[in-house]
């Protein structure tokens, strides 16, 4: 399975390494490459996070040839106006009605919902940015109760933590139950 991690400027760095980390053991104990990781930005290059790191893309956004099976959106600790990340939020509204997956990390639903593909859907996020994000997409289901919701093939979460969670949920769908409880308790041993 092919899984796009979105990079765009000021990302929250925890939000793509935790998915990728769940991905990566999964991979591990599989003994092959069951989830292909890509990291997808808007350009060829390095795409600076909010801490100051800058992650190279292995593939940047007009370039994309390869069909994604799960998209994962991370948030940022500073989410602007609607017009910010236009050239994701516009590669969004495209590819992701064609995702098999698509889940967001925090407020990383911004994006999604900007890119239409959460209207009349449920989305969960941080508290803090739930009512901003109700008023700018009234057609979202905003909640911020509960870690994770899946809504369709709409996954989304709260935090960093809920964003491993959202990963594991996507695995144990794949891979099943039995494998998903083999995949928590060995990123357990590793913390």
């Amino acid at each position: 399975m092919h899984v796009a991690m979105m990079l765009y400027a000021g990302f929250r760095l925890l939000e793509v390494t935790g998915p990728m980390d769940v991905f990566h053991e999964a991979n591990q104990l599989c003994g092959a490459t069951v989830y292909e990781q890509h990291l997808v930005g808007p350009s060829r290059g390095p795409v600076v996070c909010s801490s100051g790191v800058a992650v190279s893309t292995t593939e940047c956004l007009p370039d994309v040839r390869t069909p994604f099976d799960i998209v994962v959106v991370p948030g940022s600790p500073v989410m602007g106006p609607g017009n910010e990340h236009r050239e994701l939020v516009d590669w969004l509204s495209d590819a992701g009605r064609r995702v098999r997956r698509l889940a967001s990390v925090s407020n990383g639903a911004f994006l999604i919902a900007r890119a239409g593909l959460a209207d009349r859907r449920s989305l969960t996020m941080h508290w803090r940015d739930a009512q901003r994000l109700s008023s700018e997409c009234p057609l979202v289901h905003v909640m911020s109760h509960q870690g994770c919701v899946k809504d369709g093939n709409l996954y989304s979460s709260r935090g960093v933590s809920d964003g491993m969670r959202v990963a594991l949920a996507l695995v144990r769908e794949d891979l099943g139950e039995e494998f998903a409880t083999s995949l928590t308790r060995s990123l357990s041993r590793q913390s």
